[in-house]
């Protein structure tokens, strides 16, 4: 009798994992209407590792608020830009780059870029002197397909704005 018991507790669980769709990790359009995905693999660098014309770019736009992603020696950067602020305490991490399926074809894909933004605390104590929070990100080669941005609180990506990667000149200036 307890090992119907036991038999039948088995089958139960394996038809629950079966019912529920344990499978690869990746979401499927026709599981809910969601998009397929894959995480993409990179590393957060600083402003002094990235070539000289990323730099240039970065000296000449850190004052205004910009996603950009450059194509660059055969390494591609996304970049976020938080702007000029007046206090010390603020900070831009990128969190999560993931190549996003839009359509059935692999090539209708775009990559999405989850970032965090911190903000100093209020009535907080905080360095006074004038502050350019950036984010860069390197990928593995350069890439022809769009990026989205989207700061982690924000969950549609409806709307959002594709950037597209561009070239630098030597001097820091979009092709």
């Amino acid at each position: 009798m307890e090992r119907n018991s036991i038999r039948y507790l088995v089958l139960m669980i394996l038809s629950i994992l079966l019912l529920s769709g344990c499978g690869s990790g990746t979401e499927d359009e026709t599981m809910g209407g969601e998009k397929e995905s894959t995480n993409l693999s990179f590393k957060t660098i600083k402003v002094e590792n990235t070539p000289d014309r990323v730099q240039k770019w970065i000296q000449k736009n850190r004052s205004k608020e910009v996603e950009k992603v450059f194509n660059v020696n055969g390494m591609t950067y996304a970049i976020i830009l938080l702007g000029q602020k007046s206090t010390g305490g603020y900070n831009v991490e990128v969190e999560q780059i993931k190549k996003m399926k839009t359509n059935s074809s692999q090539s209708d894909s775009v990559n999405t870029v989850s970032y965090e933004v911190t903000e100093p605390e209020k009535g907080s104590v905080n360095i006074q002197t004038l502050t350019y929070p950036v984010a860069i990100a390197e990928l593995e080669g350069e890439t022809s397909q769009s990026f989205q941005f989207s700061t982690s609180k924000e969950k549609e990506l409806e709307g959002t704005e594709l950037v597209a990667p561009q070239e630098l000149t030597s001097d820091g200036k979009v092709k």
